[in-house]
């Protein structure tokens, strides 16, 4: 038994299934890329994997993409490539998939002189352009699918030149005389927005959406549905008290649940998971905890390392960054680099401005006893 896949993402999966039924349903185009933010473990994943499963009930051809190994709009073209060889237009998407890489500068394929500045060279923009209208097209003329859906996952560690070359296209395609039906669906970090506006300031055509811890209603649910659906129940204390350790994080909510259904000796119809099976559980749980968060600080330079351990000594919500500063004696620009760092290693997140906090429930608590042994 594992806990609900994706607990508490309804409004998410309704507007993604509404903006994917227009596409199949409707021949149209999804102008605005949709990308869900938010730290490592909440299921952003989980429900790009879901959106392509719906994609698939609806219809839709999809390729599923993760930004940060290679050239993203090289890598697209690659995928694209592997999906559609087996359909009938294969020597004009041959020839668009070629035309992206060439534009990419791909080594070994041909290289293109991009033009600088935040705008892409329009050959990049024109390729990719191209290749998503010429397989969105291939797609609907082909008998199984409707259309194309384009998912990426971690789209903070896309390359700067792509993030352009997709917006731009991403804008013209709105702009087709023949409605292309076609959709981009992404996940990030919850910065990801700034690495986006830093491509390109002209990024109207993202459309952001936080994800965020469960509420208590939304944990129960996430352990009690998947049980239910085995006639296995929970006892209210065994649900209570994984409510409160897990934290509303839903990779705990999953590991809770995961460990405690073994512990209960992976019952049958008409068992009961119990509070004595919960802290069975616990000591399983607190290794694959320590695990994470010993891999997060391993992770961590040295001057990382510093910042985490004079966050951890502010352990109640997110810490100022000038607090941090002045803990460990230095002026806030000094920060910067370790700062971006560890947001793209996904340590720490920014709810606010100059604001920093841990994305991990108990990872500070992790920090001081390192420090205080």
């Amino acid at each position: 038994m594992t806990a609900r896949e994706i607990p508490g993402r309804e409004t998410q999966l309704t507007d993604i299934t509404g903006l994917l039924g227009r596409v199949a349903l409707e021949g149209r185009f999804a102008g605005r890329v949709r990308v869900d933010v938010g730290p490592r473990g909440v299921g952003k994943t989980s429900l790009l994997r879901r959106a392509q499963r719906t994609a698939h009930d609806l219809g839709l051809a999809s390729v599923f993409v993760t930004a940060g190994n290679g050239i993203l709009t090289a890598v697209i073209a690659d995928e694209v490539h592997q999906l559609t060889r087996a359909w009938g237009h294969g020597d004009v998407l041959t020839e668009r998939v070629s035309q992206v890489k060439v534009s990419a500068g791909v080594p070994g394929v041909g290289h293109l002189e991009l033009t600088g500045g935040q705008r892409p060279a329009p050959e990049a923009t024109r390729a990719f352009r191209g290749l998503i209208a010429h397989t969105a097209q291939a797609a609907r003329s082909d008998a199984d699918h409707k259309g194309i859906l384009v998912l990426i996952d971690e789209l903070q560690a896309a390359d700067p030149d792509s993030l352009r070359t997709i917006a731009y296209a991403w804008q013209e395609l709105q702009a087709s005389d023949s409605p292309v039906p076609a959709a981009l669906l992404a996940a990030g970090l919850s910065h990801t927005p700034d690495v986006v506006t830093r491509a390109v300031t002209h990024a109207e055509r993202f459309q952001y959406r936080p994800m965020r811890d469960l509420e208590p209603h939304e944990t129960r649910e996430a352990l009690t549905a998947p049980s239910a659906a085995l006639g296995v129940s929970w006892a209210t204390d065994a649900l209570t008290a994984v409510v409160e350790r897990a934290q509303g994080y839903p990779y705990f909510v999953q590991v809770y649940g995961d460990e405690a259904w073994h512990a209960a000796g992976n019952p049958d119809a008409g068992g009961q998971l119990t509070l004595d099976d919960v802290n069975a559980a616990q000591e399983r749980v607190e290794v694959d905890l320590t695990e994470l968060y010993r891999t997060r600080w391993a992770k961590a330079t040295a001057r990382e390392r510093d910042i985490l351990t004079a966050m951890a000594n502010h352990p109640e919500g997110p810490v100022p960054r000038g607090a941090i500063a002045e803990e460990i004696r230095v002026h806030t620009t000094a920060l910067s680099m370790a700062r971006q760092s560890l947001l793209d290693k996904g340590i720490l997140d920014a709810p606010a401005h100059g604001m920093l906090q841990f994305t991990v429930p108990g990872f500070g608590a992790y920090v001081r006893s390192l420090t205080t042994n």
